[in-house]
């Protein structure tokens, strides 16, 4: 179970950078070359919070809602 837990807390944190790499785009925070459709564009501020949401929700039930792996006391 703990390997579970490590990939969603992988899997949770690459989900809010997406998220926010989205939002600084959205904001014009960001501006990449060869990516002219992102910027200043609201649909993209929204969809990235949104996305971050989403990760911040996998990455808080990785940590807190799985059962941590006990080892056996001798």
């Amino acid at each position: 179970m703990e390997h579970i837990r490590q990939l969603l807390t992988i899997v949770g944190s690459l989900i809010i950078v997406v998220g926010a790499v989205w939002v600084a785009h959205g904001t014009h925070m960001v501006s990449l070359p060869g990516t002219d459709f992102m910027p200043k564009d609201s649909v993209w501020t929204v969809n990235g919070s949104l996305v971050a949401i989403l990760g911040l929700i996998v990455l808080v039930g990785a940590r807190f809602l799985l059962p941590r792996d006990h080892e056996p006391s001798a």
